[in-house]
């Protein structure tokens, strides 16, 4: 399964502010998602697909004005995962707590992370990675118990916003995360 912790980095990286590789990093998605040896359901690829063609349909300077927008502007579509599930004292006890896991798993967060929050989706999505190799036990809690719970707010969000392009990003990556979990049980 060495191939789906390509698939979780590649997500990962799409979700990175946009720059001129983006349709290249997309394409190396679906290489590892037709590689990784899992069999998602059709809707993964059709949502990748569809990202895939916004992508190619819009000026990268328009790419990067959504992204902004979408990420950095909205909170309903925040990429800061535990906004979806606490609130106030809850959120800062959350993001203490995966960054302590971190730490005693030896993830490199300060270097990962350039900033971002402990809870950030892509460094969850590289954690997810991390843990392959070292604690699938921790790695299939931490997906049931946080990251599969806030990804599902996070989607039904974007359902509600069907002209966005990273609608169909975010989709893909939540029935990849919900399948994952389904196979962990």
């Amino acid at each position: 399964m060495v191939m789906e912790k390509a698939l979780y980095a590649h997500l990962a990286g799409l979700l990175s502010y946009p720059r001129e590789d983006i349709k290249s990093r997309t394409d190396e998605c679906f290489k590892a998602l037709a590689s990784s040896g899992v069999e998602y359901p059709p809707e993964v690829g059709v949502e990748l697909g569809r990202f895939q063609k916004d992508l190619e349909e819009m000026p990268l300077d328009d790419v990067q004005g959504v992204y902004s927008y979408t990420f950095e502007l909205s909170a309903d579509y925040s990429l800061d995962m535990g906004y979806h599930l606490f609130d106030g004292f809850k959120r800062a006890n959350n993001l203490a707590t995966v960054k302590t896991m971190y730490r005693e798993q030896g993830f490199p967060f300060d270097q990962i992370a350039k900033g971002e929050l402990p809870d950030h989706l892509p460094v969850l999505l590289l954690f997810l990675d991390f843990l392959r190799e070292k604690d699938a036990t921790l790695m299939k809690d931490f997906r049931q118990s946080f990251v599969i719970l806030a990804m599902e707010k996070l989607n039904k969000n974007f359902e509600k916003n069907v002209k966005n392009l990273y609608r169909h990003l975010i989709g893909a990556i939540y029935r990849i995360l919900e399948k994952d979990v389904k196979e962990a049980k």
